[in-house]
């Protein structure tokens, strides 16, 4: 094997979509999740669920954390946390893993993310603007198990997960597509993101809308 050849092989592995939920063949991935907590910031054992989205396509992450209301019920304050990566636009995180491992092959996960510096922000959302995008989240029907199929050209990975401190999911998906009945949930984020502006508004800015 020519040295070309082996170069291409570890670029490969460092930005490719690996197998679905393969974190060792996903530099990407695992990067983010160095970058990217799975907990609020300063986050207290309080939250009644939480829900959070993390977008391949723009290397960006929401965690939206619903408090609980004592006696534990929803219905309490609703927090939006954005994590975003100051300086770099679409691919452009692909392109510095792309780089630092051509330059130095045994680069590690935590050196990559040193290179990054990471946004956050935080807003309010009345708690009846969330519940209706969780009754249109509810109303999704996914199989256990996914349709198979082979993504191609301009494809990004969405990941989601759900935490009600009792059970917890997480979906790591390829799209966007929308003939399969998981795109149902990757399409159900782009509408979800595309719509959060609208959705973190005082009543008194905006008029309630469903997810458009």
């Amino acid at each position: 094997m020519t040295f070309n050849r082996l170069l291409f092989g570890v670029l490969f592995a460092a930005t490719a979509i690996a197998q679905a939920g393969d974190r060792q063949l996903d530099t990407k991935s695992r990067v983010l999740d160095l970058a990217f907590p799975l907990d609020a910031p300063s986050e207290s054992y309080s939250y009644y669920q939480k829900l959070v989205l993390r977008y391949g396509d723009s290397d960006t992450q929401f965690v939206v954390v619903d408090y609980v209301v004592y006696p534990v019920n929803p219905g309490g304050r609703v927090q939006v946390f954005r994590y975003s990566l100051e300086g770099m636009g679409e691919g452009e995180l692909s392109q510095l893993i792309t780089k630092m491992v051509g330059e130095n092959p045994q680069v590690t996960d935590q050196e990559i993310a040193a290179k990054l510096k990471v946004v956050v922000t935080r807003s309010p959302m009345e708690y009846k603007v969330f519940d209706r995008a969780l009754k249109e989240l509810k109303a999704i029907r996914i199989s256990p198990v996914l349709s198979n199929r082979i993504g191609v050209d301009e494809i990004s990975e969405y990941e989601y997960w759900w935490d009600d401190w009792q059970e917890s999911v997480h979906y790591t998906l390829i799209g966007p597509f929308k003939h399969d009945p998981q795109d149902q949930l990757v399409q159900w984020m782009i509408r979800f993101r595309a719509n959060l502006p609208n959705m973190m508004k005082r009543p008194s800015e905006a008029s309630e809308s469903k997810l458009k």
